[in-house]
């Protein structure tokens, strides 16, 4: 299946969104290794993920045009957020995660999930994530797509000694309200914490 311009009745190529989103790369700052500034790290880490799903939901809640709206991509205004993507993505689908794809996301998220530094619009999303992670982004996906409304998650994975915190959130954009295809705007974004 061709996934670059299968959006519904309505032909529009994911390269077209991709390009009005302006995205940019940017490069990460070398954070001190220390064990002096460890801590301190860990403590301004969690504060910046929490931080990062909150922007990204009051981001969303600034374009809508009202409580219980559904904001349109025609009137989102996503320049606030150019070349400072981090950990936030853009899916485009119809709610069937096996169709749905990346159209962009920030250099954290692809460093984080270990995807190329562009999205891959040619395979779906969940082929392209790990396995670990999937559940969560197929969860958030469905329910923001199918109810068309925020959804946050938060919690906890668990692989051999360690543990994952992990917090997201999806949020539904109309491409338009009559097709069938719908974009999910979100955060994720985890941390390691090593078990006793």
């Amino acid at each position: 299946m061709d996934y670059s311009n299968s959006l519904g009745t309505a032909k529009l190529p994911l390269r077209a969104i991709a390009a009005r989103l302006e995205f940019r790369s940017t490069t990460l700052q070398d954070a001190p290794t220390g064990p002096e500034h460890v801590a301190t790290v860990v403590q301004a880490q969690t504060a910046r993920e929490q931080r990062d799903v909150q922007r990204t939901m009051e981001h969303w809640r600034r374009n809508t045009w009202g409580p219980d709206c559904i904001p349109l991509l025609d009137t989102f205004d996503f320049s606030p957020m150019r070349g400072d993507w981090g950990y936030r993505f853009l899916i485009c689908g119809d709610g069937t995660p096996e169709n749905a794809v990346f159209v962009t996301y920030g250099p954290k998220l692809a460093q984080l999930l270990g995807l190329p530094e562009r999205a891959v619009v040619a395979r779906p999303f969940v082929e392209q994530i790990p396995e670990s992670y999937r559940s969560t982004f197929v969860e958030g996906y469905r329910k923001a797509v199918m109810e068309m409304v925020p959804v946050t998650l938060k919690g906890t994975f668990s692989v051999s000694s360690t543990f994952e915190l992990f917090r997201a959130v999806f949020l539904p954009i109309m491409l338009q309200p009559t097709w069938s295809k719908q974009l999910v705007f979100g955060s994720f974004n985890c941390r390691v914490v090593v078990g006793r």
